[in-house]
This record gives structure tokens, C-alpha cells and sequence, in this order.
């Protein structure tokens, strides 16, 4: 997991990058500071991997934050963050991992955490028991999950294998990579790519898969919101 803080002094800027992160099951964000200052302190205090850090902020500046963290921090990744294009001379003068324009696209993002965890998901799996055999299922494929009274239900392309873990284990663990949709259900965020209108039911349209789970009304307004962050 790698631990992250998100500073920047506009509140809608760290929303925008925290939605961006949450399709990112190995992130976590640790904090999140709106100067340089209380940023110096949140490190001090949590010792992240990884920050995204504003250039151009009140009381401490983020240039001038990254050149203490580079003796204090040394093994810190820094992506800057900025609205102005003229600051990225001054943030490759500290060694930044990398520098993204405002507003961040999604697509930009991904190329920069690339450089951090180019397997991050690839590698993440959970593992199973089929009578005397223990295999390792890896999230990326898993398309949803569906709780069926004890057991829970692996829907993959292919096959429907079962998990001893409960549902909300499941969402507990990995909370970045699945959404929940219904009591008994989530779905892989990486699959779920609309929303189809049946009668009186709302369902759930996934990537390489046939199924369509329903959506309850309680989950509507979460299913939607994702997709349209997604899209952003």
C-alpha cells in the first residue's frame, strides 16, 4: 500500500485528485494539507511514500516544501501540481517524479503513478479454497461479486468460483477497487462502465461480461456518481 498526501490549498482540486485516486486499490491517502507547512508536519507524522504537492500556496510554497523534504525525506516521491505551466522547470530542479497540469486528467495520472507501480494491479489477488486446491484469483479479473447466502460468489469471465470471506470483508480490504451496487453485490470499478434501464430495474453493464447485476435504488446515486468521476 503505498501511503499518500494530497496538499494543495483549493478544497476542489484535492477532491478532484482524491476521486482520481480512488481507482487505485494500492493507494492510500493518509492526509490531506491545504499549505506547505501543515504539510511538512502531516509527513513528519505519517512518513508517506508518495505526495501531490500544489506549487503555488499560501504561508510555504511547494517548491520551497520540496527542497526541505529532499534532505529531511530523501526517498519521497513528489508529483507536483499546478495550473501554471511556467513552475515545471522549478519542479524537475527538485527531482519530482512528475508534473501534472490542472485540471488532471485521469488519463495524464495513470502515466505518472505508472512510473511508481507499473504492476500495481496486475499483481493483487486474493486466494481460495476448491476442495483440496488453493488458487490465487487476481482482482483485475474479477468482474463482480455476489453474496449468496454463506458463501460469496467470484464472477470472472469464464467461471463463478467461491469465497469464504464475506462480502464485507471483501469491500473492507479492497474498498478502491470494488463498488457496491446492492446489499449483495459488488462490482470491479475497472469493469463497470454504465447503467441500463430494464422496467422498474437498474442494472449494472460490466466489460466482458453477460450479466447484468441490478443496481438497488439505495446504490443508484453512488453507481452514478462513480461513472460520471470516471468520466471526468
Amino acid at each position: 500500500m503505498m501511503k499518500t498526501i494530497i496538499v494543495d490549498d483549493e478544497q476542489p482540486a484535492r477532491e478532484r485528485i482524491r476521486r482520481l485516486l480512488n481507482h487505485y486499490n494500492s493507494i492510500h491517502i493518509a492526509a490531506e494539507a491545504t499549505n506547505g507547512q501543515e504539510a511538512l508536519n502531516l509527513i513528519r507524522e505519517h512518513n508517506p511514500h508518495l505526495i501531490f504537492l500544489d506549487i503555488s500556496m499560501p504561508v510555504m510554497n511547494g517548491v520551497e516544501l520540496a527542497k526541505i523534504l529532499s534532505q529531511e525525506f530523501p526517498q519521497l516521491k513528489i508529483i507536483f501540481t499546478t495550473a501554471y505551466d511556467q513552475y515545471a522547470l522549478q519542479a524537475f530542479d527538485v527531482n519530482a517524479t512528475d508534473y501534472l497540469l490542472k485540471p488532471i486528467r485521469k488519463e495524464r495520472l495513470h502515466k505518472a503513478l505508472s512510473k511508481l507501480m507499473p504492476t500495481e494491479v496486475e499483481q493483487e489477488h486474493i486466494t481460495i479454497r476448491e476442495r483440496d486446491v488453493v488458487k490465487k484469483v487476481l482482482l483485475k479479473d474479477i468482474l463482480f461479486l455476489h453474496s449468496d447466502q454463506k458463501y460469496v460468489e467470484i464472477h470472472l469471465a469464464q467461471q463463478t468460483l467461491l469465497a469464504s470471506e464475506s462480502l464485507k470483508e471483501l469491500e473492507n480490504r479492497f474498498p478502491h477497487l470494488f463498488l457496491r451496487i446492492h446489499r449483495s453485490t459488488l462490482v470491479n470499478r475497472q469493469h463497470f462502465y454504465g447503467i441500463e434501464q430494464d422496467d422498474s430495474r437498474c442494472l449494472a453493464l460490466l466489460r466482458d461480461c453477460e450479466t447484468k447485476p441490478i443496481i438497488s435504488r439505495r446504490h443508484q446515486a453512488d453507481a452514478r456518481q462513480f461513472l460520471q468521476s470516471s468520466n471526468d
